[in-house]
């Protein structure tokens, strides 16, 4: 079973009192992908829409049932009242996902993209309605919308943005400077340690010189007087 992705491109959300609440879509088939149709064209090629409906019943559900349709509406009208050829894409979605879509929605994005698994299940390999056909010798999915104007939908996923904000540009450069600063102060302080102890012993060294001089003078006076007063 093909499995088709899909951007929106607006969003309103429709809620109404004693009902359950409807995010509303206008989706086109994303970029790099292409469905081929049996009335001609490609699903590209047109816009459609998107109905996620909450679905807060739970009981007894199974996971594998079926979870929406997908629909293909021809052109109707004539003259300036003709509507163009759209798609249809209605889901029903549990209490919890459609919260988390919801917050998304409300807080102004979209999704990124949603895909849809659509046909009518014959087994676990095959399906009618979506499948895979050759065209101009290339294979590419394929929708007989001619058949099958309405598929069923067996899964729906959703790629919801995430916003991971950046730090400023501007806190790291001053931790830097300022651990640089630190560091530099750091610096100063034992060199300035360091000129201080050389100048320290420097000046120890000079005082014992001069002592030294100081006595060997004192020494040799009193050795001179000595001999005078004996001669």
């Amino acid at each position: 079973m093909p499995l088709v992705a899909f951007k929106p491109t607006k969003a309103r959300l429709v809620i109404e009192q004693g009902r359950e609440s409807v995010l509303v879509m206008r989706v086109v088939v994303a970029k790099g992908e292409t469905v081929a149709l049996a009335v001609g064209g490609r699903l590209e090629s047109m816009s459609g829409f998107l109905r996620i409906r909450e679905r807060r019943d739970e009981r007894g559900r199974n996971e594998n049932k079926i979870v929406g349709s997908l629909v293909f509406v021809p052109a109707a009208g004539d003259g300036d009242d003709r509507s163009p050829a759209n798609f249809q894409i209605n889901i029903t979605m549990s209490a919890a996902k459609f919260e988390a879509l919801l917050k998304v929605a409300i807080s102004g994005r979209l999704p990124s993209k949603f895909f849809v698994n659509a046909g009518d299940r014959v087994s676990a390999r095959e399906t009618r309605g979506m499948g895979y056909a050759i065209r101009a010798g290339v294979r590419t999915k394929f929708w007989d919308n001619k058949r099958y104007r309405s598929l069923q939908v067996t899964n729906f996923s959703v790629i919801l943005p995430i916003s991971v904000p950046d730090a400023p540009e501007s806190q790291p450069f001053e931790e830097d400077r300022a651990m640089a600063e630190s560091l530099s102060s750091t610096d100063q302080v034992s060199e300035l340690a360091d000129e201080f102890a050389v100048f320290q012993g420097e000046t120890k060294n000079a005082l014992t010189a001069v002592v030294s001089v100081v006595a060997v003078i004192g020494i040799l006076l009193l050795f001179i007087n000595l001999v005078l007063i004996i001669k």
